[in-house]
């Protein structure tokens, strides 16, 4: 088959991308060497704001968006790139012809979301459910593994930090990023897969101080983390934004607000590969 992933450059695309490597993959990128210079197989047009026409030329069969971001920057804004970009994808697969359209949401993705992000990805899912595509969504909660953002900034923040702090009231469900990437590769490859939402979560619930801890093991570093209330990191966060980076943003606060674990209304993981596979 022939197919478009939007965002193949990001984590989980590289993992998927070694699911999918059996079939034709068109796999849009401003930076095409890496994928070449990892011997990726495929076609590399240049990635271009005008969705609808990269897909509509594409040919795809499967279009999977895994567009995203966690942080607003002045070119890229949560609404723009999890609801606008979805909009013009959906239009260059109906004018493709797809069969198929593959959405990556988020645990906690609602109209009355507490967080920007949060609304932004149900809007995107809204449009996808709304477009007359068959589809598949998945909301995965926490997604692990090697790569992680996390990861990488709590290595770079524990160069400077002999201790760190997290909220212990929040939690999540990490699920590895492998699991993530079989989920959508069976959504892309089994036809009797569609118009359904899966929740994609792993079989254990942890509360943010346990996940920094081990993050920063699987990091190789050793640090004492802190578990603290989620509403003492509240009056930081303007000291937080002063950071390039900072290490919690607004809109992560207000993300937090909720549990990141499945509400128990849609399938998961183990539904689409199997008992065990978590």
């Amino acid at each position: 088959m022939r197919i478009l992933i939007a965002g193949a450059g990001g984590f989980v695309g590289a993992a998927l991308i070694k699911k999918l490597s059996g079939h034709s993959l068109i796999l849009p990128s401003r930076d095409p060497e890496k994928f070449r210079r990892a011997g990726v197989q495929g076609e590399f047009p240049p990635f271009s704001e005008d969705l609808e026409k990269l897909a509509a030329g594409s040919g795809a069969e499967i279009i999977i968006n895994l567009l995203g971001i966690i942080r607003e920057t002045p070119g890229s804004s949560f609404s723009l790139v999890h609801e606008t970009y979805t909009r013009r994808l959906l239009a260059g697969a109906r004018a493709a012809g797809a069969k198929k359209f593959i959405q990556m949401s988020a645990l906690g993705a609602a109209s009355d979301a507490a967080s920007e992000y949060h609304r932004t990805k149900f809007a995107g899912e809204t449009a996808v459910r709304e477009s007359g595509l068959p589809y598949v969504i998945f909301r995965p909660s926490f997604i692990d593994g090697p790569g992680q953002h996390l990861r990488k900034e709590l290595a770079a923040l524990a160069r400077f930090l002999p201790v760190f702090a997290a909220p212990g009231d929040a939690v999540a469900a990490p699920i590895e990023v492998e699991t993530v990437a079989a989920c959508f590769a069976k959504a892309a490859e089994d036809d009797s897969l569609k118009n359904e939402i899966f929740e994609l979560a792993g079989g254990r619930v942890v509360n943010f101080r346990q996940l920094f801890s081990e993050s920063l093991a699987a990091a190789g570093l050793r640090r004492p983390v802190i578990g603290l209330p989620r509403k003492l990191f509240f009056p930081l966060l303007p000291l937080f934004a002063l950071f390039p980076e900072p290490p919690l943003t607004r809109e992560q606060y207000l993300m937090l607000a909720a549990p990141n674990v499945p509400s128990g209304r849609f399938r998961g993981a183990e539904d689409l590969l199997g008992k065990g596979k978590l």
